[in-house]
């Protein structure tokens, strides 16, 4: 009886079902994300210009008008990640993975478009060789485009000068590093190869997809004489992004790209 007992004990305990852990499904970007982050970037950027342009800037030292200038877009910057934080809890993602900042995070397998494996992706060293390569092929192609429009009279409006953004001094050297150097990049990847993109490509066929977020990227900076080499460093970011299966390689080629655009600008100017 007591053997008996134990055996019927033991077999409702197998039959008890063990209790199920809640775990959050991850769900993907839609266009509910999309609007979000358009309405924020719209706002940013006139935020941005309405004040840099008030009047009260004239009456400070150049300093004073770098510091308000640096102060308010690392203030945004600041803001677009909260915002960008935010959507990625909506979606039950750590940052990391819903901004796939590694190659093996949880959206790589569901966004991804290519026929390989999702779980394959390119080795450090030939993402390192695909960055240089875009970034030599973007910079020529940089250095060619001033040159043609230059001779043609079409040089770079003096509004769309960064040190006349930030000064030409070592202040306004620092300050256009952590502004446009390191900060942009990051937060334009996230939203426009990431959010964006990977929104686009599953309603629309995947060349649609890729020139219409170029299309935005380029239109964003609201600067027509750059718009085909931001059209063109859109199109390599969104090809790497795809390529490794991680936005950290894009992020790189976007945070040299910039460095290179800085780098020439302020050594002109202190020459």
């Amino acid at each position: 009886m007591g053997k008996r007992s134990a055996r019927t004990t033991a077999k409702q305990v197998r039959k008890k079902p063990a209790p199920r852990k809640r775990i959050a499904r991850a769900r993907l970007w839609n266009w509910v994300d999309v609007a979000w982050v358009a309405v924020m970037l719209l706002i940013a950027k006139v935020f941005t210009i309405l004040t840099l342009g008030h009047r009260f800037t004239a009456l400070m030292p150049v300093e004073g008008v770098v510091g308000v200038r640096v102060a308010l877009l690392i203030v945004l910057y600041l803001v677009i990640l909260m915002v960008l934080a935010y959507r990625a809890h909506c979606r039950n993602l750590s940052f990391v993975d819903a901004y796939r900042l590694r190659p093996d995070s949880r959206v790589s397998a569901l966004t991804d478009i290519s026929k390989s494996d999702s779980k394959k992706y390119f080795s450090a060293w030939k993402s390192v060789l695909m960055v240089v390569t875009f970034f030599v092929v973007l910079r020529t192609f940089a250095i060619i485009y001033t040159y043609v429009t230059r001779e043609l009279g079409w040089v770079t409006p003096p509004s769309e000068s960064l040190t006349d953004l930030f000064g030409a001094s070592v202040f306004g050297l620092a300050a256009a590093i952590i502004s446009i150097v390191i900060l942009a990049p990051f937060i334009e990847e996230l939203v426009f190869r990431v959010i964006m993109f990977d929104t686009f490509v599953r309603s629309m066929a995947i060349a649609f997809a890729v020139i219409l977020q170029g299309l935005i990227f380029a239109l964003y900076h609201f600067s027509l004489w750059a718009a085909i080499p931001n059209f063109l460093l859109a199109l390599a970011c969104v090809y790497l992004i795809q390529k490794c299966k991680t936005s950290l390689p894009a992020i790189t080629l976007h945070v040299l790209y910039n460095a290179a655009v800085v780098a020439a600008a302020f050594y002109l100017a202190m020459v």
